[in-house]
C-alpha cells in the first residue's frame, strides 16, 4: 500500500509540474500557511544533502552565504546529532531560501511603478510535500522544481552558470585600457585579454593572439550594438567600449542576479502560446508549441524611453484592430500636444489639426469641437480643465501606423506598427511613450488571424493606401483558442540562442531598485 500512495503522489507531482493551468493555481489567493506548517515536509530532506544543494544555490542566483550561514557551518562541523542541534534552523533557512527561489526575495510592489505585479503566493505545505516525494527527497532536485520553469528564467539562470564561476577561478581578469584607438589590424598586447573576455562571454573567438582580426570585429559590433551605438569596429580611448570590459565579474553576476528575480515575479510556467517582449534590448519573440509543430517569430521592438517607462507586466491580445484611431494618451495630451498648441495662432492651430488629421472631441467621445475654440493655453496654464481629447484618424501617418493589437491592462499600453520604421534600424530603441512598436505586425496579425476570413491579402487589402484618410477602423476578435498571453520584462542580461551572454545599461533603474531592497545580493 505504501508503494500505491507513493505512485498516486509521483502521479499527482508530474501534473503540478507539467501544466501551467495547475501552476496558476499556486498564484491565486490562498489561506495563509507559517513556517511551522512546512516543518514534515522539510524534515523529509538529509541535512548535508541540503547543505551541499544549498552551497550551489548561485546556480539559480542567490546568494549561498546568505543562507548557508557562517552559524550554520559551525553546527554541521562540530558534528554530532546534527537532527537535534540543527534541524530546526536548517528548516528555518530552506523555508526562506524555497520561498525566494520560488516567488522573490523582492515584492515588485517595492520596486519602481513600472513593475505591475503583486507578488505571488508561495506554494502550500502539501505542495511542497509533493515536490520533496517527486524530487527523491534530493534537495538539489527540489530547489530545480520549485524555481521559474519559464524560458526567460532559463536563459538568465545559462548567463549566470557561465559567469559565476569565472569569478571563482579567477579567470576573469581585469583590462587595462589603452589610449591609442585599436581597430582591424592594429597589434597589441591588451587586444589579447580583450578577446580573452569576448570569449568567455560566448563570442566565436579562437584565436587568443594579440591581433584585431575578423573575429574580434563580428563580436564589438555585437557589443556595440547592445551597448546602443553605431557599430564603428572601433576600439576607442574612454569610449563606451572600455567601460563595458571594466565592469568587473561580480558587478555582472549581481547584474544577471537582479534579472533572475523579476523572472520570480512571472508565473512558474508560460502557457503554450505566449509573446515575450524583452524591454530592456528591445525584442519581441512568439513562442507557439500549442502544434506538432513548435512555430516561433522574433523581431525587434521599440518601447519606452525612460520617462515614460513600458511596464513590465502579463496581459493578453484580444483583438486586430486595422487602420486604429489614435486617441492621444493623458501624459502625451498634457506634455506634448498642449504645450505645441499652446501658443499658437487660431489659423496655426487648425493648420496643426488640418496636417496631422487630429479631431477634438469631448471627453466622453460624444461631440466632435472645432479646435480653434478650446483655450489650449489655459490648460496648458492649468485654468481650464482639460476636458477633451485628441484623435487621429486612419492613414498612414497615424502614430500606430495601420495595425493595432489590443491588450487588457488599464495604462493605455498595447503592440502597435507605427509611422517611424526607420527607428528599428537603430541600436537605441527605448523611445517611446509607453506602447510597444512592433517591426513585423502584419506577421503578426497574420498569426494570430489564420483559420479566419482574414487572411494575409484579405489584411493588406484593407490596410490604408498612400494619401488615404479614413474615418472608421476594423476590429477583428481573435479566435479564443489563439488568444495568446503577452509578457514584458526588463532584462538586461541574457544567454541567447547563439551562446552569447549579452548585457545592456539599466536605463530604467529597476535593476537599482530591485538591489536597495533585496536581502540575499551578491
Amino acid at each position: 500500500m505504501g508503494l500505491v500512495r507513493i505512485a498516486v503522489v509521483l502521479v499527482a507531482a508530474q501534473f503540478i509540474l507539467s501544466t501551467p493551468q495547475a501552476f496558476a493555481q499556486y498564484e491565486i489567493s490562498q489561506p495563509s500557511f507559517g513556517r511551522g506548517d512546512y516543518t514534515n515536509a522539510l524534515n523529509q530532506l538529509d541535512i548535508s544533502d541540503v547543505r551541499q544543494a544549498t552551497l550551489a544555490i548561485w546556480h539559480h542566483g542567490l546568494n549561498p552565504q546568505y543562507y548557508w550561514s557562517q552559524r550554520l557551518e559551525d553546527l554541521y562541523r562540530a558534528g554530532g546529532n546534527l537532527e537535534k542541534t540543527m534541524r530546526p534552523q536548517v528548516n528555518n533557512m530552506l523555508y526562506n531560501l524555497l520561498r525566494d527561489l520560488n516567488i522573490g526575495n523582492v515584492d515588485p510592489q517595492n520596486v519602481t511603478s513600472d513593475v505591475k505585479f503583486i507578488r505571488k503566493e508561495f506554494l502550500t505545505p502539501q505542495q511542497v510535500m509533493t515536490l520533496v516525494v517527486t524530487s527523491g527527497r534530493n534537495p538539489a532536485t527540489l530547489f530545480d522544481l520549485v524555481a521559474p520553469q519559464n524560458p526567460p528564467y532559463f536563459a538568465a539562470k545559462d548567463a549566470m552558470e557561465k559567469i559565476y564561476p569565472k569569478c571563482m577561478d579567477g579567470s576573469w581578469q581585469d583590462i587595462v585600457p589603452v589610449n591609442t584607438p585599436l581597430r582591424l589590424y592594429s597589434r597589441n598586447k591588451v587586444i589579447s585579454d580583450i578577446k580573452k573576455r569576448f570569449s568567455q562571454l560566448g563570442y566565436n573567438i579562437n584565436n587568443t593572439d594579440e591581433l584585431f582580426d575578423g573575429e574580434l570585429l563580428a563580436a564589438l559590433s555585437d557589443v556595440q550594438w547592445n551597448l546602443w551605438i553605431k557599430p564603428d569596429g572601433i576600439i576607442s580611448p574612454n569610449g563606451k567600449v572600455w567601460k563595458f570590459l571594466g565592469v568587473s565579474c561580480m558587478d555582472r553576476v549581481r547584474q544577471i542576479q537582479t534579472d533572475m528575480e523579476k523572472m520570480r515575479w512571472f508565473p512558474q510556467y508560460f502557457e503554450n502560446r505566449y509573446i515575450f517582449v524583452n524591454l530592456a534590448m528591445s525584442f519581441f519573440v512568439l513562442y507557439d508549441g500549442s502544434t506538432e509543430w513548435t512555430r516561433t517569430m522574433t523581431f525587434r521592438t521599440v518601447n519606452g524611453r525612460p520617462a515614460r517607462k513600458s511596464p513590465t507586466m502579463k496581459d493578453e491580445v484580444l483583438r486586430v484592430i486595422i487602420n486604429p484611431f489614435w486617441v492621444v494618451p493623458p501624459t502625451i495630451f498634457s506634455e506634448d500636444k498642449v504645450n505645441d498648441l499652446k501658443a499658437l495662432t487660431k489659423p496655426e492651430i487648425a493648420e496643426y489639426f488640418k496636417s496631422h488629421n487630429y479631431e477634438v472631441w469631448t471627453g466622453d467621445f460624444t461631440r466632435k469641437i472645432d479646435p480653434t475654440s478650446v483655450d489650449w493655453l489655459g490648460i496648458a496654464e492649468g485654468r481650464v480643465a482639460p476636458d477633451v481629447q485628441i484623435r487621429q484618424l486612419p492613414h498612414l501617418g497615424n502614430a500606430l501606423g495601420v495595425l493595432k493589437f489590443d491588450l487588457t491592462n488599464s495604462f493605455a499600453i498595447y503592440l502597435h506598427d507605427t509611422n517611424q520604421r526607420e527607428l528599428f534600424d537603430t541600436p537605441m530603441r527605448q523611445l517611446s511613450s509607453g506602447c510597444i512598436r512592433l517591426q513585423r505586425p502584419l506577421d503578426l496579425a497574420e498569426y494570430l488571424l489564420e483559420d479566419t476570413p482574414w487572411d494575409r491579402k484579405t489584411i493588406e487589402a484593407t490596410m490604408a493606401r498612400p494619401g488615404e484618410v479614413l474615418t472608421k477602423s476594423t476590429e477583428i476578435p481573435i479566435p479564443k483558442y489563439k488568444h495568446t498571453a503577452v509578457y514584458t520584462a526588463y532584462l538586461t542580461s541574457m544567454a541567447s540562442a547563439d551562446g552569447v551572454v549579452r548585457f545592456v545599461d539599466d536605463i530604467y533603474g529597476q535593476n537599482t531598485a530591485i538591489r536597495r531592497n533585496m536581502m540575499a545580493a551578491f
